[in-house]
């Protein structure tokens, strides 16, 4: 995927993840152009989206477990929940297990 989009990724614009599209632009006009070519190169190359899972022309998403606004990035309340409900840990195993979990989300502790 990365490759079929690389000059679209080279935008800064367009961030494609395993099969999660993320297109932020400063304007709609902007916005609108780059999803046309998205969609386009979607086409082109025979690969295909499920409307049911495709968001347009939104002020925030998530996104890999975080929440992306304008010049914002957050956690996800679910996440947090499951960050501040974890179960006290009993043996290192369910440290581990925390820790894996929450070093994702240092940036933000």
């Amino acid at each position: 995927m990365n490759e079929l989009f690389k000059d679209l990724i080279d935008t800064d614009k367009v961030v494609i993840y395993m099969d999660d599209i993320l297109i932020f632009t400063e304007t709609l006009e902007e916005h609108r152009d780059l999803v046309h070519k998205v969609l386009q190169c979607l086409q082109d190359n025979d690969l295909f989206l499920k409307p049911e899972k495709c968001l347009f022309e939104q002020p925030s998403v998530e996104f890999l477990g975080l929440i992306v606004s304008h010049n914002t990035l957050t956690m996800d309340p679910v996440k947090v929940a499951g960050i501040t409900e974890w179960p006290a840990p009993h043996n290192v195993k369910d440290v581990q297990s925390f820790v894996g979990f929450g070093n994702f989300y240092r940036h933000f502790v």
